[in-house]
């Protein structure tokens, strides 16, 4: 029941509502690409570093930090995979306050 909770709690809060569909979208996806970049740089590793370990090419990362294309949650993960973290992790945020505090 708490994650129902927590759920409906977000639902709520008036700045979702007030976004359309397309501005929520984007604004996840720049949370999300903001912690990948965060730490593949906090990593040290390259864009080609981490195309190598997830088996894709280059240019596939530099659309996705461009925010150029919408990722498959397959890519997510194995993103994920190849900074040695998981999703979830990502998805929580955890490192946004740090990164607010370097910049």
């Amino acid at each position: 029941m708490k994650k129902l909770d927590k759920i409906v709690d977000v639902y709520n809060k008036t700045e979702f509502k007030l976004l359309d569909i397309e501005k929520q979208e984007l604004w996840l996806r720049s949370k999300i690409v903001i912690q990948f970049i965060y730490l593949r740089e906090k990593k040290g590793y390259t864009q080609q570093e981490v195309a190598d370990k997830m088996g894709v090419m280059r240019q596939q990362i530099t659309r996705f930090e461009n925010m150029s294309n919408s990722p498959t949650i397959f890519f997510l993960v194995k993103y994920a995979n190849a900074l040695d973290t998981e999703l979830d992790v990502i998805l929580k945020g955890v490192n946004l306050v740090e990164l607010s505090n370097n910049k």
